[in-house]
Formats: C-alpha cells, sequence, structure tokens
C-alpha cells in the first residue's frame, strides 16, 4: 500500500516547546515537576510523562513544591498568579501563537474594546483567552451563536489558533454583517494554515484519509472534519492498534495526517502498519519484497552487509589486497553488537519502531543465540589474521558487551552522574563510529606482513566520519522516543537543527578529503569515486529535512545502503 504522509503531521513549535520545556525541566528539578491541566490533547504523550514523574494539577493547591508547567493552550492570568502565590516556581509554555493572541486582547480590552473569541466555547485555550477579556469577552463557536451576541462596545475578532479557517472567515463575515465597524485579527496559526490546506490537496491524490491524534483533539477532529467535507473516507485513530488491516486492504493509496499534539513516534508506528497492508492492485510480489526488506533491517543483516562490503572497500583505498575473512570479521561482529545491543535499547525503539519491537520480543532467543555465536566466529577469523586484530577485535567486543552495562559503583553516581557508558550524553554515535571504524580498516590493515601508515590513517577518518554522519541520521530520526525515555543522543542534547548543522559540516569536510588526498598519495589515486556516495548522503538529509522523505522502512534502508554505494563505487574505481 503507497501511504502518503502530510509534510506539518505531527507536533507543531507549540507544543513540541511545551513537551520539550517538561522534558527539559524533569531533568533539572529534583523536588517534583507536574502540569496544571493536561499538557496537550495526548493521552499516549501525557502518559508516558506520567511514567517521567509529571503530574496533572486538576485544581490550583494552596502551597505547591517544585515546579508546575503551564499548558502550551494557556491559562487566565488569575491562575498563573495563583500559581506562583502557592509557592510553586512556574514554568510558563503557552504556545507563542496563543501568547499573541492574549496580548491583543489584553491591548484592546484597555482601549474599552470587547472580544468576539471564534473557538470552541469548552477549550482550554479558549478558557484562557476569556480570562484575559474578561467580562468583555463573547465565545462564537457556529451562525448560532451569532443571532444571540450583542456587543454593546468597539470590538475586535480573533480566533482559537487551531479554528478552521473557512469556519473563521463565515462567522467573522456574518459578525461583521450583523454588527459592522468590528476589527478582526485571523490569528490561526500558521501551521493549522498549513495542515488544512494539505489535507485538500492530498484528498484529491488518495483513496483515504488516516487522522492521527487524540480523541479530544481540537484541531486533529477538525483534520477529519476537512477530510469528510471533500468527500474523502476519513479513519480517526490515536494509535495504530485502532485500525482495522482488513477493511484498509481496498485502498492503494492512503494519505496520512495528524494533529498538532501528536508526536511523530506514533505517526511512525501507524504509517509502518499501513505499508504492511498489501494494496487491493498490488499483487503478490511487492509485499513479499517488503516484507523481505523488514526481515533483512530488523535483524541487522542489511547493517552487517553493510560493514562486511565496507571492509572491503577500506582494504582498496588502503591499497591492501581484499580477503574473505575481511567480510566476515566486520559481518559477525557488526551483526552480534547491534544486535545484542538491541536487546538493551528496547525502551526508546518502541516509540519508533514497535514492528522491531515485537520481532525482537517474538524472535529473541533466536537472535540472541546467532549474535552469541556470531562474535566468537568474528574472534575466531580475526586471530587467524594475527595476535594484534585479534587483540584489537577482544578489546572492541568487551567495550561493546560493557557499553550497555552498570559498572560504576552507586556511591560514585554523585561524582560520575553515569553509571554506564551508554549514559554519556551524545556517546552513542561516537563509540559506534570508532567500532565500525576499526573493524572494517584497522582489522585488514593489522595483518601479520602490513604496517599501516599515512592511508590508513586517513581511511579510518573518512570511515569513522561517514559512519558517524550515519548514526547521528539516526538519532534525529529518532529524537521524540529518546526524549521521552530520557536517551541523552546529540540531537536530544543540542537540538535537531544543530545537529543536522554539524552533520552538514562533516560531510562538507569528507567531499574537501575526497579530493585532495588522492591527489597527495594519502589515499588511493580513486578515493574521489567515493564523492556521489557522499552526496547520496547529503540528498538524504535534505530530502528529510524538508519532508520530502518520511521516516519509515525505506528511509531506513535508503540510509543503511550507503554503504553498499562507497563499495560498490570504491570497487568501480579500483578497475
Amino acid at each position: 500500500m503507497k501511504v502518503f504522509l502530510a509534510k506539518n503531521a505531527g507536533f507543531c513549535m507549540g507544543v513540541r516547546r511545551a513537551v520539550e520545556t517538561t522534558l527539559d525541566t524533569i531533568r533539572t528539578d529534583d523536588v517534583g515537576v507536574s502540569t496544571f491541566g493536561p499538557l496537550i490533547h495526548n493521552p499516549q504523550v501525557l502518559d508516558l510523562l506520567e511514567d517521567r514523574g509529571v503530574k496533572i494539577l486538576k485544581d490550583i493547591p494552596d502551597q505547591e513544591a517544585g515546579t508546575v508547567i503551564i499548558r502550551a493552550h494557556g491559562v487566565p492570568p488569575s491562575h498563573k498568579m495563583k500559581l506562583l502565590a502557592s509557592g510553586a516556581k512556574v514554568q510558563d509554555a503557552t504556545c507563542p501563537h496563543v501568547v499573541k493572541v492574549q496580548v491583543i486582547i489584553k491591548k484592546y480590552k484597555k482601549q474599552g474594546y470587547s472580544t468576539i473569541i471564534i473557538g470552541d466555547r469548552n477549550h482550554a485555550e479558549v478558557e484562557g483567552l476569556m480570562g484575559y477579556a474578561g467580562e468583555l469577552g463573547i465565545v462564537v463557536s457556529n451562525e448560532d451563536d451569532v443571532a444571540r451576541i450583542q456587543p454593546s462596545t468597539p470590538y475586535i475578532i480573533v480566533s482559537q489558533t487551531t479554528q478552521d479557517e473557512n469556519a473563521f472567515e463565515q462567522l467573522s463575515d456574518m459578525i461583521l454583517e450583523w454588527y459592522p465597524g468590528g476589527k478582526v485579527f485571523n490569528t490561526i496559526c500558521d501551521a493549522t494554515h498549513k495542515r488544512q490546506d494539505e489535507v485538500r490537496n492530498l484528498c484529491e491524490k488518495v483513496q483515504a484519509m488516516v487522522v492521527v491524534g487524540g480523541k479530544n483533539s481540537a484541531n486533529t477532529q477538525r483534520l477529519g472534519e476537512i477530510a469528510e467535507s471533500m468527500g474523502c473516507p476519513v479513519y480517526k485513530v490515536e494509535t495504530e492498534e485502532d485500525l482495522n488491516a482488513e477493511i484498509l486492504s481496498k485502498y492503494d493509496r492512503v494519505g496520512v495526517t495528524a494533529g498538532a499534539s501528536t508526536p511523530t513516534w506514533m505517526i511512525n508506528r501507524v504509517i509502518r502498519f499501513l505499508e504492511s497492508i498489501p494494496g487491493q492492485g498490488e499483487g503478490v510480489l511487492s509485499p513479499f519484497l517488503y516484507k523481505v526488506l523488514r526481515f533483512l533491517l530488523v535483524t541487522n543483516i542489511y547493517v552487517a552487509l553493510g560493514g562486511g562490503v565496507l571492509a572491503y572497500a577500506s582494504g582498496l583505498l588502503q591499497e591492501i589486497q581484499p580477503q574473505t575473512s575481511h567480510f566476515f570479521i566486520a559481518f559477525c561482529y557488526l551483526f552480534a553488537m547491534h544486535n545484542l545491543n538491541r536487546f538493551t535499547d528496547q525502551r526508546s525503539k518502541k516509540y519508533s519502531d514497535f514492528i522491531q519491537v515485537e520481532f525482537y520480543k517474538r524472535y529473541r532467543w533466536s537472535l540472541f543465540t546467532v549474535s552469541a555465536i556470531s562474535l566468537p566466529v568474528a574472534i575466531t577469523l580475526a586471530y587467524g589474521l594475527g595476535k594484534r586484530p585479534f587483540f584489537l577485535l577482544s578489546g572492541m567486543s568487551f567495550f561493546g558487551i560493557i557499553y550497555s552495562v552498570r559498572f560504576i559503583p552507586r556511591y560514585l553516581l554523585p561524582i560520575t552522574r553515569i553509571r554506564m557508558l551508554k549514559e554519556i550524553p551524545g556517546s552513542k554515535t561516537f563509540f559506534v563510529a570508532i567500532a565500525w571504524a576499526f573493524v572494517t580498516v584497522l582489522i585488514p590493515a593489522w595483518e601479520i606482513d602490513y604496517q599501516p601508515g599515512l592511508k590508513t590513517l586517513n581511511v579510518l577518518i573518512i570511515v569513522m566520519m561517514l559512519v558517524y554522519v550515519r548514526n547521528a541520521l539516526f538519532d534525529v530520526f529518532e529524537v521524540q522516543g529518546d526524549r521521552i525515555v530520557g536517551k541523552e543522543t546529540l540531537p536530544v542534547c543540542i537540538g535537531e537543527e544543530k545537529t543536522l548543522k554539524i552533520l552538514y559540516a562533516i560531510m562538507g569536510v569528507l567531499i574537501i578529503s575526497l579530493l585532495v588526498m588522492p591527489l597527495i598519495g594519502a589515499m588511493a589515486p580513486f578515493g574521489f569515486w567515493l564523492l556521489p556516495g557522499v552526496f547520496y548522503l547529503g540528498f538524504i538529509t535534505y530530502a528529510y529535512q524538508t519532508g520530502s522523505i518520511s521516516q519509515g522502512p525505506k528511509l531506513e534502508f535508503y540510509l543503511e545502503s550507503i554503504f553498499i554505494i562507497i563499495a560498490g563505487l570504491t570497487w568501480l574505481g579500483s578497475l
């Protein structure tokens, strides 16, 4: 089944800011963190925050310790003052677009204007805006409300930031027709504009729409209503468990959009489920190839294959005659370590790739057994190359195993702040890059009769940078799930935007290096043949950043193919 994802589906800026503010506060506040009312309208995210110790305050207590976070929808100013009076440290996570509406209402209220708010009467944002408008505030939700209002003063019209664009225009025009002279402020946020336009465009391309989001999310429900008004069958779901594969199998093309409070990992889970459903006109071959692809990715066979051929390419770049053992050492080692470490990393994976988690649960002992056998096979093959490869791979295996093991004593925790290597912020990307570079470059170089030199060092750095970019991109893909569980990857620590800038810089260094090193004899003369591979990596990064490619098995396959592409280019250049 072909799945078309709306580019602006998922967290809007305001919701992302509120969630990240809460997660950052959890890390720094030792007393306790709570939100005044539900932070956002998504029960799954709220459950995860509750697991991290975040409480939801329904009423303002007389005394409150710790930090209270004001939700993305905002609150009346009187509520904020009461929270401060209770002794709590207040962190305001109100969406900036909502703050803009609050400022407009406050400004015109001082001038004696009443405020007509077009929105859902019982919505948290509207209740907060009414707190700023006070007695001069009026809520209009439909045409019947227009007939009942009687603005006796100069008035302004504003909108709930997630209101339907067409509904706002119709209602505001009707109000102006009945009561001329009002000032209209279209305060619907840009994200809402884009989502609604995308739904209308998608409905013309697909046979059905799946709308992902909380049942209490007004903007999510509104997206479904817009799709229905376009004559498109709509399936509103909170999670992939709400989807019916039998019903959806009658479609070939399905669109997916999501409300502003829906996290990326929930959307990805829905997409993965949909892509696993054979479409009505797909036949047998396409679903079969999809299953084969998923199997190769979920078992890390494809990853290990990439490592094996990368060892072959590294040998050629160092002008070493590649051996079959080089391939199998890299393949067996990487297959074993990636699988063994995945067993300790299932908590965040259940948010980014639930299919992989379910596969591991079902076949965990088979995978564990094969991985446990692969590691000594790799070490035995390394021993056949000499003592240096043997001791290098044995040491790497030891550190790879203890990476996720708590070996630092508890009494040192106040000093080190970590209990295992895995908890060092941003460490995974760096350690994995080193491991890949060592097994694919140093193992072939440290044979009995070969003395590594400048070429080996340069190829080592080139491979390390390539693997680092690959790993960091996966961290970017999974940043929301990692943040939720408190995993401090590079994008979690410094943000997605800064991480992508670093990756572009590394790719720039790679391009310069591959242009210069072959010319000065610091690498095999055909080293510049790797340049298309770097451009391919840059294209994937840019396509993901701009939303041209969405997260899922296809993107994972494209990214994991980089090393096979690099090996193919190296082989062509060496002919």
